[in-house]
């Protein structure tokens, strides 16, 4: 499984997740975790990437965003079921809080995230905050 962090998210968070992935999940559970920057222009419409992710063989690709892909009257999310992605679209909440609490929280999140998406495809699924909760289906 591999993670792209959408361009809402700061590039330096996907690096530090990337560096403490490493060693705790094997390359074959995880093996790229990277910001959209490091693959795409920044200013490529979400619709060409998701479909460029989806159609690359035998890879299985996780979104990470604050975006609820519900833009374009649903061909976000209609790509997103038809390439086989799965989205983990960070709760609203988390857009209110501070950089280094942000920061903290995802990694708290991470082990999760990654669980998940090592066991669904073509799921979205919701992250609240408060890391007593449980993902939403969106």
């Amino acid at each position: 499984m591999n993670f792209l962090f959408d361009n809402n998210m700061p590039p330096a968070l996907a690096v530090a997740v990337a560096a403490l992935t490493a060693p705790r999940f094997t390359s074959a559970q995880v093996g790229q975790v990277i910001h959209l920057t490091r693959k795409f222009a920044a200013n490529t419409p979400d619709l060409e990437w998701m479909e460029a992710l989806g159609s690359e063989r035998g890879t299985r690709w996780a979104i990470i965003s604050k975006d609820g892909f519900r833009k374009q009257n649903g061909a976000e999310r209609e790509v997103q079921r038809q390439h086989g992605l799965s989205v983990f679209v960070l709760q609203k909440s988390w857009s209110s809080q501070p950089y280094w609490a942000m920061s903290a929280q995802l990694v708290h999140w991470w082990p999760r995230i990654v669980e998940q998406a090592l066991e669904t495809e073509r799921v979205a699924l919701e992250v609240p905050w408060a890391i007593s909760g449980r993902f939403k289906q969106i």
